[in-house]
């Protein structure tokens, strides 16, 4: 694997001992772009930044933190986790490698080919073109370093400092308390959905539940509905964060059991999921329960975040899902 390394300079290493002086941006969890050289409009976007050094490309961050690579001429993008680093004598020492971040999505296509390609399934087997898109979720404290450059130019690389967030830390201002213990989440009724379901004019059968008078579909039901069109998504699970990525405009990877249909449907308790949802990169609030074993979400909160129109038609009793338009409430 290629690597490259960065000495940081003193100024950096003064400013950190002096928390924040001159020529650092005092930030409170927003997110910044960094341009990565080279490349026309390709950048990376760091969230829940608390302070920026932009000359020196570092910056620090409380976790999670997502690093997401936007532009689709960067052939190098790499995350490595550097652990531990140390100031001496007004300089940052940092390792000159580390262990390999997993990417939560990370996709690519070869030179002059449409097929998109998962680096986490599939490794590359010469020069690719990332899909702009790719992300990874930091979350264990320390330092990160994040590569990215186009074919044959030399890479831009930021410097990541995570650290705990402040709720974590104990930092609220507040003495330390117990702990509430956490009550169980409480369950609800959840219907079977006796609506059609017309996915650009043509009725598709899904399994989906009615809950407070909302309908609840399986998102991998309805990526397959919708593949191969405008608005078509990739659907990915990471266990290891307990989070459910969705990458709009990519092809969907059936895992099999899509579209299933129960014969006959009955009413059972659904109980609100905990999994996490990433929509590009970025977490987004979607309502969604588990039913069965299986995530079912509020269909308009998935219309709206993906941008699909959806309609319904109180006299036939139909829901209407439109590739050709974007949501509306």
């Amino acid at each position: 694997m290629r690597k490259r390394t960065r000495t940081l300079s003193a100024t950096l290493a003064l400013g950190l001992a002096a928390s924040l002086s001159v020529g650092s941006v005092a930030l409170a969890g927003t997110e910044v772009r960094v341009p990565v050289d080279g490349a026309l409009d390709a950048y990376l976007a760091i969230t829940s930044v608390v302070a920026a050094y932009p000359e020196e490309f570092y910056y620090e961050a409380e976790a999670p933190v997502t690093v997401t690579f936007h532009g689709d001429n960067l052939s190098w993008e790499d995350i490595e986790y550097l652990g531990e680093g140390y100031v001496e004598d007004g300089f940052v020492y940092l390792p000159d490698s580390g262990d390999t971040v997993r990417f939560a999505v990370k996709n690519y296509t070869y030179y002059e080919e449409a097929q998109v390609h998962d680096e986490l399934t599939e490794e590359p087997m010469d020069e690719v073109f990332y899909v702009s898109g790719n992300y990874a979720v930091l979350t264990t404290p320390g330092y990160y370093s994040v590569v990215a450059a186009p074919l044959a130019v030399a890479p831009t690389r930021a410097i990541i400092q995570v650290r705990s967030s402040s709720a974590e830390s104990g930092h609220t201002g507040q003495a330390a308390s117990e702990p509430a213990a956490e009550s169980p989440p409480e369950s609800v009724v959840a219907s079977p959905t006796t609506a059609r379901v017309l996915v650009d004019g043509k009725e598709v059968a899904f399994e989906a539940y009615t809950i407070d008078g909302y309908n609840y579909f399986k998102l991998r039901d309805l990526a397959m509905a919708l593949n191969v069109s405008e608005k078509q998504f990739q659907v990915t699970w990471d266990g290891e964060f307990n989070a459910i990525n969705l990458v709009s405009g990519h092809p969907y990877t059936a895992v099999g059991g899509e579209l299933t249909v129960c014969t006959d449907p009955e009413a059972r308790q659904a109980v609100p999921t905990a999994s996490k949802v990433f929509v590009n990169g970025r977490q987004v609030d979607l309502t969604a329960y588990n039913i069965g074993g299986y995530n079912y979400f509020k269909l308009r909160d998935v219309a709206k975040a993906m941008d699909f129109g959806v309609t319904w038609h109180q006299a036939t009793s139909t829901i209407g899902i439109d590739t050709t338009s974007g949501y509306s409430e």
